[in-house]
């Protein structure tokens, strides 16, 4: 989750920013959690899934980035709203005019566009709660937007990530293999289920994701330094270095640099 669209691959505070972006409708719209969060719950988790106590999956950020993302919690709480209470029809469109089938077809694609602004919404908010440490209501949040939008990929991407922070491999790669086969070029997704394949010591599948990640996204760094760790794993000291290197320059923040 750096990126909770949002692993919800992008930095805290990147994630937190697009939550103002109009891009309702794309499918890299927060596609992942920041991975480097601050949760006590997540390293309990690790813990029960037998995962080091620096989780894989743990996301830290800073005063700054939760205040960012409190104050867009509020911003999305009344976007949400919005689109709930909003009717599918259009103002200056008098229906009665269309034949049944016509009207019928408009209101169908008036509702499948809702539900995927109302999906992206609450993948944004799950993001920004899971920032300032509200995973039940992240969760929760995710849960609504895959039930929104069974299609839209960032939300179960994103939730994938937040079972894998609680130790739940499991539910965690049913949610990203979902992701994947709705958004097959997806970087966010891959490098989401190539950390689960790593924390569950699959190196070679996790390998095969971590580039699967970077071919579909070349500056996508959480991959790089997903890639790095697993490159130390494998006793590759150079090529960990180096994705390292790589990972930094992209601006992840890796710890101790």
């Amino acid at each position: 989750m750096r990126q909770m669209g949002i692993r919800l691959g992008q930095v805290a505070s990147s994630a937190a920013a697009a939550v103002a972006i109009t891009s309702l409708g794309t499918q890299s719209a927060l596609g992942k959690l920041p991975s480097t969060f601050s949760d006590p719950s997540a390293e309990e988790g690790a813990k029960s899934a037998g995962l080091p106590s620096s989780n894989l999956f743990t996301v830290r950020t800073t005063t700054a980035e939760k205040m960012q993302a409190m104050s867009n919690v509020s911003l999305l709480n009344e976007r949400i709203s919005q689109i709930q209470e909003h009717s599918t029809g259009l103002p200056n469109l008098d229906q009665s005019k269309l034949s049944p089938q016509k009207r019928e077809m408009f209101e169908r694609a008036m509702a499948a566009s809702q539900s995927r602004k109302l999906a992206a919404l609450l993948n944004q908010r799950g993001t920004c709660l899971a920032l300032i440490g509200e995973r039940t209501k992240a969760i929760s949040d995710l849960d609504e937007a895959v039930i929104s939008d069974k299609s839209y990929a960032p939300a179960f991407n994103n939730r994938a990530w937040m079972m894998a922070q609680a130790g739940n491999l499991d539910a965690a790669m049913v949610d990203v293999n979902k992701a994947i086969e709705l958004s097959p070029e997806m970087a966010e997704a891959y490098d989401t289920r190539g950390t689960i394949y790593m924390a569950l010591k699959q190196y070679e599948p996790a390998m095969k994701d971590f580039n699967s990640s970077i071919q579909n996204r070349e500056d996508y760094a959480e991959a790089y330094y997903h890639r790095a760790l697993l490159h130390k794993l494998n006793g590759n000291t150079s090529q960990s270095a180096a994705d390292e290197k790589r990972a930094i320059e992209l601006g992840y923040p890796v710890q101790g640099q």
